[in-house]
């Protein structure tokens, strides 16, 4: 994620504190990390979290938006590359690489106590993924696109948060392949 804003000193202090935020967060959570607490753990006064946050709320909405907005920058660049639908791999790829780089804000969002945060994710995806499938699926009705895109993409959250539990994993291409082979073959990749 881009840390944007300011001078080198200005991007520093925020990225300690957004890594600070983002330690705390793996502990506990959103309305139990307090600023005094954020602020220690950053090694940042409290006066310099206010210049930059209202509070930790606005932070988790501003690290959540920001990176929504690169994961439908990086969904919508794999979509409008897609000639059919066999190039699910790429964008199965493209989108599981970019949750993997951007790990601790993607555990952020799809966490337990972040509902909220999960329903902008999935209805993000699913605006764009539905404007796409259209092209491909012309005479299907937008509401069989959709729940396509729900099933599909409450299948691939599960998986990717059993990933994200787990120390040793396979490459992300490995795992993307597979997602993208369970979306186009469904029972038959078992096969």
């Amino acid at each position: 994620m881009k840390i944007e804003g300011g001078d080198l000193r200005v991007r520093m202090t925020k990225k300690m504190l957004i890594e600070a935020f983002l330690r705390l967060r793996k502990e506990k959570p959103l309305r139990r990390i307090t600023v005094s607490e954020l602020c220690a753990l950053a090694g940042v006064g409290r006066g310099t979290f206010y210049a930059h946050f209202q509070d930790v709320y606005d932070l988790n909405e501003k690290l959540e938006g920001q990176f929504l907005e690169e994961f439908s920058a990086a969904l919508r660049e794999a979509l409008e590359q897609q000639e059919n639908i066999a190039s699910a791999r790429r964008v199965c790829r493209t989108v599981f690489a970019l949750l993997e780089e951007n790990e601790a804000l993607c555990q952020l969002i799809l966490s337990s106590d972040n509902a909220q945060g999960v329903a902008r994710f999935i209805e993000l995806g699913g605006r764009l993924c539905v404007e796409y499938y259209q092209k491909f699926f012309g005479n299907v009705p937008p509401a069989k696109l959709r729940d396509f895109y729900r099933f599909v993409s409450s299948g691939c959250i599960a998986c990717l948060k059993e990933r994200l539990r787990q120390e040793s994993r396979p490459p992300v291409e490995q795992f993307a392949d597979e997602m993208s082979e369970f979306i186009t073959k469904g029972v038959r990749s078992l096969l």
